[in-house]
């Protein structure tokens, strides 16, 4: 936690001065942005999200008298905000954007024994951009859980910690989640004919 951050929790936010408001706000946005985006994919509705979970963190935190989990307590504040706007709208994550699933297939044969060093640079691409697509596709509780594995590197048990489960729950719904993307690579990328 930076030097600037633990004034949210130490300080009435709305009595410091401009510039070390703006610096706090700052380095809040830093923090949360990227979990947040990896879930809503969606820049302006992050933008969104970080300010309403900003306000409650300037009416709870000075709350808070645990200093060790100030920012995993920022953290998960920001993660409800933004799952309660998700239930809240009812916001559909999961349909299928069929032309981006056929441009992926249509372009993005699989590697023949003449395939240039171009032509795989292609295919990867390609493929790497129909992973990102995929996991645009999972529910937003499986996004979540990559992105504090991927984007957040946090362990298994911090990641338990802060959702409030066991590790085996956070083994099982990661495994959930990348086998959801391994399927749709098989299915999509026709693996399956290049083992049998």
């Amino acid at each position: 936690m930076s030097k600037h951050m633990i004034h949210l929790f130490t300080s009435n936010y709305y009595e410091l001065d401009n510039a070390l408001q703006e610096k706090i706000y700052k380095e809040f946005h830093v923090m949360v942005y990227p979990s947040i985006y990896f879930i809503l994919q969606d820049h302006n509705l992050v933008e969104d999200i970080i300010q309403e979970s900003f306000l409650r963190a300037i009416r709870k935190a000075p709350q808070l008298k645990e200093t060790d989990k100030y920012e995993s307590w920022l953290k998960k504040l920001t993660r409800n905000v933004t799952l309660n706007y998700l239930q809240k709208h009812k916001r559909n994550r999961n349909e299928l954007d069929s032309e981006i699933t056929l441009t992926v297939r249509e372009s993005a044969p699989a590697y023949e024994t003449g395939a240039t060093p171009l032509e795989k640079e292609v295919e990867l691409k390609l493929m790497q951009e129909a992973i990102i697509h995929y996991v645009n596709q999972l529910t937003p509780a499986y996004r979540q859980i990559l992105a504090m594995k991927w984007l957040q590197n946090m362990s298994y048990k911090e990641m338990a910690e802060e959702m409030n489960v066991t590790e085996g729950v956070i083994r099982q719904r990661l495994y959930r989640a990348r086998e959801a993307i391994r399927q749709k690579l098989l299915e999509e990328w026709d693996f399956q004919s290049d083992r049998d």
